[in-house]
């Protein structure tokens, strides 16, 4: 085992034990407990061949999407920002986004928010693709109703440390309630996308452990 390997899986099950103890004291998710679920359209402009479905077919792509608060704060406190979402149908395979900076360095790293300051959203880790490693970017555009979640997003993508390349846009249309979906991009990425082995030590136990229990609401209906 490589000094990598040994520091990912160390890290992981430190963050699995945080998470699942976590888990177990709300009764439900450990992190992004309450949010809103609606259903989006997402259509690409391609630029090459990635290999990524997602990213080489235009579309449009049926997705669901959740957005929620990390620690599910309903104030006006400061908070990350979070945007779940499932894409369904050849390029079927679920991301997760959350509010960090845009540079070079700063989209690793998170930022905390008010409720109704809306900003980007990065994957904060990179896909694996068979063109190298890819990050994705929604940037808000249209101001939501109401102070709800924004009802639309740019789509732009970036390899490490490299500029951004706007590549599509999301819409979505909000229902006034949570649901009970689960997200994991660790096992279940975009298709023709992977997980670094390395991310996949650090991330994949903590996804694990805050599901040992049941999400809530506990009755949504799901639309395939």
């Amino acid at each position: 085992m490589t000094v990598a390997e040994a520091v990912g899986r160390a890290g992981g099950m430190t963050l699995a034990g945080l998470f699942g103890v976590l888990a177990r004291l709300r009764g439900s998710r450990a992190l992004h407990p309450v949010g809103v679920c609606g259903t989006a359209d997402l259509r690409t402009s391609p630029d090459g061949e990635s290999g990524v479905r997602l990213l080489d077919d235009p579309g449009p792509h049926p997705c669901l999407v959740r957005w929620s608060r990390a620690t599910g704060r309903r104030g006006e406190g400061y908070d990350i920002e979070g945007l779940a979402l499932r894409v369904w149908g050849a390029a079927a395979g679920d991301l997760l986004f959350a509010s960090t900076g845009t540079g070079v360095v700063g989209r690793h790293v998170l930022t905390l928010r008010r409720l109704r300051d809306h900003g980007p959203v990065t994957t904060l880790l990179p896909l694996s693709t068979r063109s190298g490693p890819l990050l994705l970017r929604l940037d808000p555009v249209e101001a939501p109703g109401a102070g709800g979640p924004p009802t639309a997003y740019r789509l732009l993508v970036s390899a490490p440390g490299r500029p951004w390349h706007e590549r599509g846009r999301l819409t979505v249309t909000w229902t006034d309630g949570d649901c009970t979906r689960r997200h994991n991009p660790v096992g279940h990425p975009p298709a023709g996308a992977w997980t670094h082995p390395l991310w996949a030590r650090l991330r994949g136990p903590s996804y694990a452990a805050s599901q040992q229990v049941a999400a809530d609401p506990i009755t949504t209906e799901e639309i395939p």
